[in-house]
């Protein structure tokens, strides 16, 4: 049977072959390998919440409703499997969003909006996934109890509550088996280990969606100043070419104006020689005839 885990991968696996041939282009897929990743990371998530809604609920109410040992020993291990992959699921998907974060573009306007709706239902869907799971624990607590009972019908409503939470601890020995009832008692032991069993499971699969949800939540946060910081780069590029092209045009104004003075100041020598050639050229005219009258 093909797992969440499975499909995502396989989508993934389908998208960066494409992304690949977009790397010659010059850019590392563009906004429309960043929508593409989004587009799959959301059909895995629909794919988890029918596996959630689906196989995950129908193993719950297995377990709930087994009256045996050996159908607690079978609900338990199915439940413990299908838990184990939305797990894995949900974090296997934290990590493609992580990547679709890093990959250059992603603070993009034109894929910025589909980049936080990826992580709101990313979010929305470990919401769900917690809820489904407290819901359930505190039915196997009800289930505990109850079975605590049966095992011990003598004990006070202090010790009932006492052995309850030792059950709920992992301290087999706090459930009694009355010799007077023994095979009653014997399969509510047993249940009821089942069901501790899983009720710690749960709580420790809680916490560590806890810790998954906020780092899904920050990932969004995390990334901004990074996109800030390209954005001044970007704006200070744009000024630096501003200023460049305004001392461009300076210097070339520059530049005109130093070669129109040359030719003013060419222009004033050969105006100052031919005076100076044509004073020279007077006197010599005034003295020859001079000396002639003579």
């Amino acid at each position: 049977m093909a797992t969440v885990v499975a499909t995502v991968e396989a989508m993934w696996s389908r998208e960066m072959a494409a992304m690949m041939g977009n790397m010659n282009q010059g850019t590392s897929g563009g906004p429309t390998a960043i929508l593409n990743k989004c587009k799959e990371i959301n059909e895995g998530i629909t794919e988890l919440t029918r596996k959630r809604e689906g196989q995950l609920v129908s193993a719950q109410k297995a377990l709930l409703d087994s009256s045996t040992g050996k159908e607690d020993q079978s609900s338990r291990q199915t439940l413990d499997y299908i838990e184990d992959e939305i797990n894995t699921a949900l974090r296997y998907l934290r990590d493609q969003f992580k990547r679709v974060k890093e990959t250059p573009g992603s603070g993009d306007s034109r894929v910025q909006g589909q980049v936080e709706n990826v992580s709101r239902n990313l979010r929305r869907e470990i919401e769900a996934y917690q809820r489904t799971q407290s819901d359930f624990q505190k039915r196997l607590e009800e289930q505990v109890r109850r079975r605590y009972e049966i095992a011990n019908p003598e004990a006070t409503p202090e010790e009932l509550e006492q052995g309850v939470q030792n059950v709920l601890m992992g301290q087999e020995q706090s459930f009694v088996v009355p010799g007077t009832r023994s095979r009653q008692a014997n399969d509510a032991r047993q249940a009821t280990l089942q069901r501790s069993a899983a009720i710690r499971k749960i709580e420790q699969d809680l916490i560590e969606l806890s810790h998954l949800y906020n780092e899904v939540a920050e990932l969004v946060h995390q990334q901004e100043p990074a996109v800030q910081q390209i954005n001044q780069g970007a704006e200070e590029t744009h000024r630096n070419v501003e200023q460049a092209n305004t001392k461009l045009d300076s210097a070339i104004q520059s530049a005109k104006n130093a070669r129109r003075w040359k030719w003013y100041a060419l222009i004033i020598i050969i105006i100052i020689i031919a005076i100076i050639v044509g004073v020279a050229v007077g006197v010599t005219q005034a003295n020859k005839s001079a000396n002639s009258s003579k």
